[in-house]
């Protein structure tokens, strides 16, 4: 398999959207942050943040 720019790109979103999908996609507008709070909590991935930092 070869790793184009495109691809090593997509990967580096995916995993930056994942780890916080609130503020990524809050840069979206409103609609894009709500849309990031019910994936965030869906994946649990808030509880993480709060467990690892202390802070949501």
């Amino acid at each position: 398999m070869q790793l184009t720019p495109a691809k090593i790109v997509l990967f580096f979103v995916s995993v930056l959207v994942l780890m916080n999908p609130p503020l990524v996609l809050g840069l979206l507008g409103p609609d894009g942050r709500r849309a990031g709070l019910m994936i965030d909590e869906s994946l649990g991935t808030d509880t993480m943040r709060i467990a690892m930092f202390g802070r949501r």
